[in-house]
C-alpha cells in the first residue's frame, strides 16, 4: 500500500475536523493540528477555504464510493437484491470506520459555500440509482431513485445524529422494496 501524499493527509484531517467541529471549526490551523503537520502546511497545499472545501468534498466522495463498493457487488436482478445492497451500504456508512465521512458530509450539506460540490455528489448518487433501476427495467427510475435517495439520506441522518438510532438493515431494505414496487 502506498504512503498517503501530503494532500491526502490534509484532506483526511480536514474531513475529521469538519466531522468533529463542523464547518465553522474548519481552519487551516485546525487541519494542520489534526494532521500533526507544521503550521502552514494546509495553506501551502490549499491556498484558500474554497480549495480546502473542494478537497474535503472530493475526499468524502472517495470514502462514500469506497463504502458503496465494499462487500459483494450489486446484483440488479431484483428489487429485493437492490434493496438489500443499498441497506447494507447505508449501514456501512454509519460504522465507526466510516461515520466520520458521513458526519462531515452532512455538515457540508448545510453550508452554503459547499453547496455546488455537494449537489454534484447528490446527482451522481441519483444517477447510480437510476442506472440500477433502468437495468432492472423499473417503470419510473427517476422518480423511484429520488424517493430511495431521500429515504436513505434520512436514515443516515437519524443514525448519525441520534445515538440510540441505529440502521436496521432488514427494516431499511423492506422500506426500499416498498418504494420500488
Amino acid at each position: 500500500m502506498d504512503m498517503p501524499t501530503r494532500p491526502e493527509i490534509i484532506a483526511d484531517a480536514a474531513v475529521t475536523v469538519v466531522s468533529r467541529d463542523g464547518v465553522r471549526g474548519l481552519t487551516h490551523r485546525a487541519v494542520d493540528a489534526e494532521a500533526a503537520l507544521p503550521a502552514g502546511s494546509t495553506s501551502n497545499c490549499y491556498r484558500n477555504r474554497e480549495a480546502l472545501l473542494g478537497a474535503i468534498v472530493e475526499r468524502i466522495e472517495e470514502l462514500d464510493t469506497a463504502a458503496l463498493k465494499a462487500g459483494p457487488s450489486i446484483d440488479v436482478s431484483s428489487v429485493v437484491t437492490i434493496a438489500t445492497y443499498l441497506a447494507d451500504r447505508v449501514h456501512s456508512m454509519t460504522t465507526p470506520r466510516r461515520v466520520r465521512a458521513t458526519r462531515a458530509r452532512f455538515a457540508l450539506l448545510l453550508d452554503e459555500t459547499a453547496r455546488g460540490a455537494m449537489e454534484s455528489g447528490h446527482f451522481r448518487l441519483l444517477g447510480m440509482l437510476e442506472g440500477m433501476l433502468r437495468e432492472l427495467e423499473h417503470p419510473a427510475p427517476e422518480r423511484a431513485a429520488r424517493a430511495v435517495a431521500d429515504l436513505l439520506e434520512g436514515a443516515l441522518v437519524h443514525a448519525v445524529a441520534v445515538r440510540s438510532r441505529k440502521i436496521d438493515t432488514a427494516t431499511l431494505a423492506d422500506a426500499v422494496q416498498r418504494l420500488l414496487q
